[in-house]
């Protein structure tokens, strides 16, 4: 048989265990600090030569074709509604850009490299509702 001080006792140290399982297996799961996987997206040093502007809105993007020359460029995203981001397909891993509607914006240097990339927004349903786009750099 327990007395109410025991139960306590019993609860608190079960609690401070759970505290600690939990806070051990999200360190686990960290990795090493690389996102989960992917290479972390390191902004590259010297002046931008452009900015590329593109908006966002639900399930568009404006515009959704962009040509650019190579070299370090600044892309501005600027969510008109909804909140959406900007990514690549294949291309500059962990490279995203994050914008709020009502004219939230996010900006970042790249180092554009001649070719042509694919970008989405990877919010859950917005790509399959055509949020995509082609960025060529001639």
């Amino acid at each position: 048989m327990s007395t109410p001080v025991t139960r306590t006792w019993m609860r608190r140290a079960g609690a401070v265990l759970a505290a600690v399982a939990v806070t051990v297996g999200f360190t686990a799961c960290g990795g090493d600090g690389d996102g989960g996987g992917s290479k972390a997206y390191v902004e590259p040093k010297g002046a931008s030569t452009e900015t590329i502007a593109v908006d966002a809105g639900n399930y568009y993007f404006t515009p959704d074709e962009i040509s650019a020359d190579p070299g370090i460029a600044t892309i501005r995203l600027t969510a008109e509604s909804g909140i959406h981001d900007f990514v690549f397909d294949g291309a500059y891993p962990g490279f995203r850009l994050e914008a709020d509607g009502g004219g939230g914006s996010q900006s970042q240097k790249i180092d554009l490299k001649p070719g042509k990339y694919t970008f989405y927004c990877s919010i859950t349903g917005h790509r399959a509702q055509g949020m995509e786009g082609t960025l060529t750099v001639r």
